[in-house]
């Protein structure tokens, strides 16, 4: 049973007391099918002599109380339990949502409803709120190894895993519907953080069903349900909750009512944000000027269980933004007035006319169907279909004219996202071992429009008089046509997981309206273009003694290029002036090893501690890159005797498009994570370090000495001690995180001034501190009050992602929720 109760605890993330000495006694049988955390309890414990009870706090498995004695025992809850001293000094507590995200504990056991995945870091529901985050990729940044870069502007950031942070390396999901966007010069995601209830990120490319990419990782994030708010025993409930942001003055206003059948046949929710707030402002006390946002968020689920063993499941989500800010949302402000225009126009609108008013609207629709039946082990069924599409509207003063480099006067851009996954998870037995075997088919469709006017151009047919697609961002689409098999072998204390995908991509172009880049003789050629390929995995686990596991991935995958790396193109006069039909897919071998360590009872009787150590290599080959700079070897001979030539000694021989597979690149990191909790403590250590090495110049193949990686974030280390005290609902405590300089450079080894266009500035390293409450001061039926301290001494920093962005001034952060 301790096993069993333990299991459920890990894959919902939820806290767990119980008292070992009892629960070793007895047996119970895996269950299967569609359950809430509360049913999966009831389960395991129905006939046993102990009872399930549940606070803020957690959950408590407690002795049954006579009847008599029930009412008034379960309205005490889990904390003041404790508190009473109920349970004896060999009570275990799995709790672990103190820490800055969560380790998932490794089991060797196929007894989860899925394959195993290692190495993975999760935000639970309680981390979620105490971050208190403006976006997504602010709650990634104090993982090892993630990193967000851009600004901090509505809609500019974007995530690095592992030193790789374009859209192909980190796919996002939410509720199983794929976004991407890949705006020129913008951030890749604007989902609203006050509806997500659990956030998972996987490093590497070591997930089967991930394909086409993926290299650094994959985030996936879950929004919430109504069995994650409804209150115990209750079948309606309402939600709302305030926030205060004393930065940019942000005040977020939340609100949600669901509900569920008394039979669990249905249940339902309708959760609505809204966030409002002024400027960012710096450490400095200067702002991100037009770096205020107004956003609104919709989100509306469905869930129908015929039986327990199927779902039925529909999700939507709708969030939309509107207001002044820079093209470039990633960047700081880049696009200054110079005095005679504030003479002239006035300070107002001589900022407007370097803006843009910017319409964003991000939507998500998915369908799901699960089929488990708990008497046929080889049938776990999933099929999910999804929709999404992002798309901004950006227009600029009229009497204002901008160049096609910055998108024109008026531009509208539209991505959309179509995918189709079925999947059966098949439990066997056998008498040399088990199998999990997990069985899936994909489909996605991911297609890009954009249209821009240029003003300039009104009386020019070459460029369809100012209406065309910009050539740095075709109109297209790209389809992936994928089939996995994995098979979780577990035998003693081993487990062997080789696995295999096989993907088809196929690229269409849409062409461009303007003669100037529909040129046959310039190299111009939309049409379809396909990739095929395989993508073999193997993972090993060896649970060596009950505290210790190793670990092992190695993956061969490869990915396709993109819609803007294939049909990217110039004017007829350029160097480069084609499409790049010739590019082969960029592949990758990646190697991950590590072990897992947990000790109970360490220090004193109810205490946990976890330590995780990992290392990754990854090695690239046929890195797709902008071909710039030196374009043959005779040229970049020339240049290595000192000389200067352009692409004409070159006679016509070489790639003849914007884009080009260059040489092979070599990434390592290493991560260590250390978490200690304990009732009324809690301690955490985390330390990164990625290296990223190309053999050559990027901009110059041929360049005899390796490179450093652009996007290979520094060192960082984050730290978190806290207290706990759960007869008062009372969690507070200090994190830290520490961030080392960036001084590594493309320029440190290769000082031409193609090179210089892909070098970042160097940083200085920096710390910084904040504080955190969280308290109930009237018990679960009260509110749930937030408080934290962002940047706690205002220490001025610049961020090597960001492009040497200022980072955020000193921020206070309150907000308090009530449940109905």
């Amino acid at each position: 049973m301790t096993q069993a109760l333990n299991s459920v605890a890990l894959q919902a993330n939820v806290s767990l007391l119980m008292d070992a000495k009892k629960t070793n006694r007895y047996q119970v049988s895996a269950i299967k099918g569609n359950y809430t955390v509360e049913q999966a309890f009831a389960r395991l414990i129905e006939n046993t002599p102990f009872q399930m009870m549940k606070s803020s706090a957690g959950y408590l498995l407690v002795d049954k109380k006579p009847e008599n004695e029930q009412s008034d025992e379960k309205s005490v809850g889990a904390s003041s339990a404790i508190k009473k001293g109920q349970l004896n000094s060999s009570s275990i507590l799995y709790q672990d949502n103190h820490q800055l995200y969560q380790m998932p504990t490794l089991s060797t056991q196929a007894e989860n409803s899925d394959t195993v995945q290692f190495g993975q870091s999760v935000l639970n529901q309680t981390a979620i709120d105490r971050y208190q985050a403006n976006n997504v990729a602010q709650l990634l940044d104090t993982m090892p190894g993630v990193s967000s870069a851009g600004s901090p502007r509505p809609g500019g950031q974007t995530i690095n895993i592992l030193g790789m942070g374009g859209v192909e390396d980190v796919p996002i999901t939410l509720d199983d519907s794929v976004k991407s966007f890949d705006k020129y010069r913008q951030g890749s995601v604007f989902i609203e953080p006050e509806i997500l209830k659990r956030v998972t990120v996987d490093k590497g490319p070591h997930n089967v069903e991930v394909g086409n990419g993926g290299f650094g990782g994959k985030v996936t994030l879950e929004t919430r349900d109504a069995q994650d708010l409804l209150k115990q025993n209750k079948n309606v409930g309402a939600f709302l909750k305030y926030s205060r942001f004393s930065n940019n003055q942000q005040n977020t206003y939340t609100g949600a009512v669901y509900g569920k059948t008394e039979n669990n046949l249905l249940d339902g929710l309708f959760y609505y944000t809204k966030r409002d707030s002024d400027n960012v402002e710096r450490p400095d006390g200067t702002s991100f000027l037009y770096s205020a946002q107004e956003q609104d968020t919709y989100l509306a689920k469905l869930n129908i269980r015929p039986d327990e063993s199927q779902k039925i499941s529909f999700n939507a989500m709708q969030s939309s933004h509107t207001g002044w800010e820079p093209f470039a949302a990633m960047r700081d402000q880049d696009a200054v007035p110079s005095a005679a225009d504030i003479a002239k126009y006035g300070y107002d609108e001589a900022w407007k006319r370097r803006l843009v008013y910017r319409d964003q609207k991000d939507t998500s629709y998915s369908a799901g169907y699960e089929f488990n039946p708990a008497a046929n082990p080889y049938i776990n069924f999933k099929a999910n279909f999804s929709y999404s599409k992002t798309k901004q509207h950006d227009k600029r003063l009229e009497g204002v004219s901008f160049s096609a480099a910055n998108l024109g006067d008026e531009s509208w851009v539209n991505y959309t996202n179509t995918a189709l996954k079925l999947l059966n998870i098949s439990d066997i037995d056998t008498a040399y071992g088990t199998h999990k075997l997990k069985i899936g088919a994909q489909y996605q469709k991911m297609k890009q429009n954009s249209l821009m006017l240029v003003r300039s151009y009104l009386n020019n047919p070459q460029y369809n008089y100012g209406l065309y697609q910009p050539n740095y961002m075709p109109a297209g689409d790209q389809q992936m046509y994928s089939a996995f098999v994995e098979d979780q072998y577990q035998i003693g204390a081993v487990t062997i997981t080789p696995s295999l995908r096989y993907d088809n991509i196929i690229n269409q172009g849409y062409g461009n309206l303007a003669p100037r880049y529909s040129t046959a003789e310039a190299g111009h050629d939309y049409s379809e273009k396909s990739y095929t390929g395989w993508s073999p995995r193997l993972a090993l686990a060896w649970k060596q003694a009950d505290y210790l596991t190793w670990f092992a991935n190695i993956s061969k995958t490869w990915r396709a290029p993109r819609v803007d790396e294939q049909y990217y193109n110039d004017g007829p006069s350029s160097t480069v002036s084609a499409t790049s039909l010739y590019l082969r897919p960029e592949k990758m071998l990646a190697i991950r090893l590590g072990n897992e360590m947990n000790f109970d009872q360490l220090l004193t009787d109810d205490d946990h501690l976890q330590i995780r150590l990992s290392y990754y290599h990854n090695r690239g080959s046929d890195e797709i890159f902008r071909n710039r700079s030196v374009f043959c070897q005779a040229q970049a001979e020339i240049i290595a005797q000192g000389g200067s030539a352009n692409a004409s000694v070159c006679n016509g021989q070489y790639d003849h498009g914007f884009y080009r597979n260059i040489t092979d690149y070599t990434i390592k990191a290493y991560e260590a994570e250390l978490f200690y909790n304990q009732p009324t403590y809690f301690a955490g250590l985390t330390y990164s370090y990625v290296r990223g090495q190309r053999d050559n110049s990027p901009v110059n193949p041929w360049f005899n000495q390796k490179t450093w990686i652009e996007q290979i974030p520094p060192r960082k280390a984050t730290a978190t001690l806290g207290v706990n005290v759960p007869e008062h609902d009372l969690t507070m405590g200090w994190r830290g995180i520490f961030v080392d300089a960036q001084t590594r450079s493309i320029l440190n080894t290769d000082y031409s001034i193609g090179a210089s266009g892909f070098s970042l500035p160097h940083t200085k390293g920096y710390a910084l501190h904040g504080i955190f409450i969280d308290w109930q001061p009237v018990g679960e039926n009260g509110p749930q009050l937030n408080f934290s301290i962002d940047n706690l001494f205002n220490r001025d920093y610049k961020m090597y992602l960001g492009e040497y962005m200022t980072g955020t001034g000193r921020d206070f952060k309150l907000s308090i929720s009530q449940r109905f």
